[in-house]
């Protein structure tokens, strides 16, 4: 009996998927081999499947669905054979996110252009009030804010806080995010300060974190221990998710920063929450080979990283029960 398909399966398997043999699986596996093939950007996989899928839009545990995936693994064919289907362009995981979202964060600017022509709502705001828009100003993305705009994405909706990607922008006072937005006068203008009247208080660490990638992660992920001390003592959300559920200690951990990872322990981290994909910290210090960051990990009280990762692929009692005839 033919195996599902799993993420070190060889290209020549993967893309052999048959009908008959698709026919013959049970629903749970159909959708397992759906996200794995969502996840590994195997087309010709995908197309056999969505033809006899049940649930083009099947879920991981913690939300994603396969256009989530493929959105964030930069798969544009995989998202336009999912969207064809049938897949929700503006569907959120558990933590806010949409595809579009997770695309953007991840640079597949291709990706983008395609789920918005495929009717993703490029206005559509995260959980916590944050546009696509918004976020891409957070992190000083100015291709990434050219296209979104060229796309139709507005820069003056607001958030819960009454701030919009254009208020941001001016309140960063950076010359290049001023010009993406229109905000310089002439180009012969030295103090943004004086260029536009930038709205006060400035953002708080708290609104900062709503982002999908807060400066506090950012600090975590380059190893910035001063400015995690800094940005902790100015209130950051220590165990802020980004909507890929991504921490400032499993992007640390996950990046090889143990001066970080310390630092965030020491602040008072929590050493056991999982991201959208079911992975720790630790379980993702240990898939990168960060032998000396699990160490740490586990010397202060993480679990093992083989229990705290979850099935790449769905599992059964997570798999949305087949339709009733």
């Amino acid at each position: 009996m033919r195996q599902p398909i799993s993420a070190d399966s060889s290209c020549e398997h993967r893309s052999t998927v048959k009908v008959s043999a698709i026919m013959g699986m049970r629903y749970n596996d159909q959708q397992k081999e759906l996200i794995a093939a969502a996840r590994l950007g195997d087309a010709a996989a995908l197309r056999a499947l969505v033809d006899v899928s049940f649930d083009v839009d099947c879920e991981l545990k913690y939300g994603s669905s396969a256009l989530m995936i493929a959105a964030s693994r930069g798969h544009e064919e995989c998202v336009r054979i999912l969207a064809s289907a049938g897949a929700k362009a503006n569907r959120r995981n558990r933590f806010g996110a949409t595809a579009l979202m997770e695309a953007a964060e991840k640079g597949h600017f291709l990706v983008v252009r395609a789920l918005v022509e495929l009717g993703a709502e490029i206005n559509l705001p995260h959980n916590n009030g944050t546009t696509v828009l918004m976020a891409a100003t957070l992190r000083r993305d100015v291709k990434m804010i050219r296209l979104l705009l060229e796309l139709g994405a507005s820069p003056d909706v607001e958030n819960f806080d009454g701030w919009s990607a254009r208020k941001w922008a001016a309140a960063e006072a950076n010359r290049a995010l001023m010009d993406v937005f229109g905000l310089l006068k002439d180009e012969e203008a030295k103090a943004p300060a004086e260029i536009i009247e930038v709205p006060a208080p400035k953002p708080s660490p708290s609104v900062t974190n709503d982002a999908f990638w807060t400066a506090f992660m950012r600090a975590a992920s380059v190893g910035d221990a001063p400015s995690l001390r800094r940005l902790a003592d100015d209130g950051v959300e220590i165990n802020g998710q980004s909507p890929n559920g991504t921490t400032a200690l499993i992007a640390a951990a996950k990046n090889g920063k143990k001066e970080s990872v310390l630092e965030l322990i020491e602040l008072g981290a929590d050493l056991n929450i999982f991201d959208a994909e079911g992975l720790t910290a630790i379980a993702w210090a240990a898939k990168n080979g960060q032998t000396m960051i699990v160490q740490a990990l586990k010397e202060r009280g993480a679990g093992e990283p083989n229990a705290n990762v979850e099935d790449a692929s769905l599992k059964a009692d997570d798999t949305p029960d087949a339709p009733s005839a």
